[in-house]
């Protein structure tokens, strides 16, 4: 890709680029922190001095000895005194100062030149950095002249923005950073009264760093990352569930702008999982509190499901056996992320609902799957899943432990009643079997297993893609039955909801601090359950260190 900078191009009547012949200043600004008084910004301006030699003669050979920098910045009252944009930069500024966002995460700092804002990210993994470029923030502006108040809908055509826009003015604020364009769509300018600014919130320019591509899985997956660090994330064993889990009264719940209606889907984040008592018994019930929530997922069982015994069946959840811990339709792409359940009979001898927290498992494991060669088959091998009869045909593949395009955690796969046959008959199923057993030993553990026999009038609502559930036998023969009414959510049509939990209530359990994948890592490897995962590893490799 060429540079368009005023830096690249050749000066006037030289043939040599201007970034040869002199660089004019670059600014940077660094991420403020919400708690200070955001009129109160650092601005940072790094200076290249040129040597005489250098400017002397704009045919003559220029240095090879990089020039000296001269540095200043000083601490704006006011910020409407950051002047307005000089010509373009060509040279990277040096990083001066650095500082760490107030959620937690990792220094974030921000420069930009006429033509481009660069941001970058010092982390474990090396230093990310991305580009935005004025032609795509002045179309994503979000303003109440560039959308419509009442529909949300875009008040311009991309085509309208001219080809030659760029950046006038860029400024740090408490929720983003604040972008004014030269050369912007002229009755824009006009109304604006040639000051018209597109605000970048701070989550954009975060996602723009982890983004990897536009693949679908790995939106949703920041999307999820995103409220998570509003609500937080508890992870359990039975014992610690059996403090937390809720039961909300259906009636509450179908209220209009009811807290009960928030809780429910804050401990869906939060646990994985909650009850509703109360719901009425007849087969609409379930699908009232789905689309409660969102739309519903439909699959090849139809918008609604029934979960009882019958002969030939389609599927092992519809016979009487013990249905092992799992997750629901791995073999879609992706598998729906909200399960409902509700009791309609639960009358037999048996038929307990069991659950288990399979996130938990997988990031209690997720150290030693990184460092051990004995453990990454878990991340490495595709499982295969598949659904091959009455006329459907779904597969996919998938790692017990899942990673995103950046190589961090991104969740976990497991359901065994639901695999496929392996395509390539050479593969190395060996390596595979023993870390998973260690996965299976984790989630199946007694003390890790809630067990809870629905009576009817309950619903269970849980996170498919986090929570393993299953069943205990019953015995429909000696009398009595059983009897579930399921639908499921799409995990973009749940998490869309859930970006608007009222402030405040989202925060309610989680503690004064954002939660981040790095501080929930930190609580498990300090947690009573560390220890028994280490010998569990150590047996399969007596290298691990604890």
């Amino acid at each position: 890709m060429f540079c368009r900078t005023a830096a690249c191009r050749a000066a006037p009547g030289t043939g040599t680029p201007a970034s040869r012949i002199a660089t004019p200043p670059v600014r940077a600004l660094i991420r403020p922190n919400p708690a200070q008084s955001p009129r109160r910004l650092r601005l940072h301006k790094t200076t290249r001095c040129s040597s005489s030699s250098s400017s002397s003669s704009s045919s003559a050979e220029p240095s090879r000895t990089r020039p000296p920098y001269r540095s200043q910045h000083r601490l704006l009252e006011n910020e409407d005194e950051i002047p307005e944009a000089a010509a373009a930069a060509a040279a990277a500024p040096r990083l001066l100062c650095e500082r760490k966002p107030p959620d937690g995460g990792r220094p974030i700092t921000v420069t930009w030149t006429s033509d481009i804002v660069r941001i970058a990210q010092d982390g474990l993994g090396g230093r990310r950095t991305a580009s935005l470029n004025p032609a795509a923030l002045r179309d994503s502006c979000a303003c109440g002249a560039c959308r419509d108040a009442s529909s949300g809908q875009k008040t311009f055509a991309s085509v309208e923005i001219p080809p030659d826009i760029g950046f006038s003015h860029v400024r740090a604020a408490e929720d983003g950073l604040a972008v004014s364009f030269a050369n912007d769509i002229e009755r824009f300018a006009r109304q604006a009264g040639g000051r018209h600014e597109t605000t970048v919130p701070w989550a954009s320019i975060e996602a723009a760093l982890q983004r990897r591509g536009t693949h679908d899985a790995a939106a949703l997956s920041r999307r999820k990352r995103s409220v998570l660090a509003r609500t937080g994330v508890r992870y359990w064993d039975r014992q610690t569930l059996a403090k937390h889990v809720r039961k909300i009264d259906y009636a509450e719940f179908m209220k209009p702008e009811s807290p009960s209606f928030w809780n429910v889907v804050v401990d869906i984040l939060r646990l994985g999982i909650v009850y509703l008592r109360n719901v009425p018994r007849d087969e609409r019930s379930v699908v009232r509190i789905a689309t409660r929530i969102a739309n519903i997922r439909e699959t090849l069982y139809g918008r609604t499901f029934d979960v009882r015994a019958k002969p030939d069946a389609e599927n092992v959840a519809y016979t009487s056996g013990h249905l092992g811990l799992h997750q629901d339709l791995c073999y879609l792409s992706p598998p729906p992320m909200v399960q409902i359940l509700h009791c309609m009979d639960n009358s037999c001898s048996g038929g307990e609902s069991l659950f288990s927290d399979g996130e938990r498992a997988g990031r209690l494991l997720w150290p030693f799957v990184r460092t051990s060669s004995r453990l990454a088959p878990l991340a490495e091998h595709r499982v295969p899943y598949q659904y091959d009869k009455r006329g459907y045909l779904y597969h996919a593949d998938r790692s017990v432990v899942d990673r995103d395009a950046d190589g961090a955690f991104a969740g976990v796969y497991w359901s065994p009643p639901f695999q496929g046959r392996y395509e390539d008959a050479s593969v190395d199923l060996e390596r595979w079997l023993a870390p998973a057993r260690v996965f299976e030993a984790l989630i199946n553990h007694p003390d890790a297993v809630h067990s809870y026999k629905m009576e009817p009038g309950e619903c269970v609502l849980f996170d498919n893609l986090r929570t393993m559930h299953g069943r205990n036998a019953f015995d429909a023969d000696a009398g009595g039955a059983r009897w579930l009414r399921g639908a499921y959510i799409a995990a973009e049509d749940f998490l869309s909801r859930a970006a608007y939990i009222p402030a405040g209530q989202a925060e309610l359990y989680r503690g004064p601090e954002a939660w981040t994948p790095e501080k929930a890592q930190k609580e498990l490897s300090e947690g009573d359950w560390h220890r028994d995962v280490v010998e569990r590893v150590r047996r399969i490799d007596p290298s691990v260190e604890g």
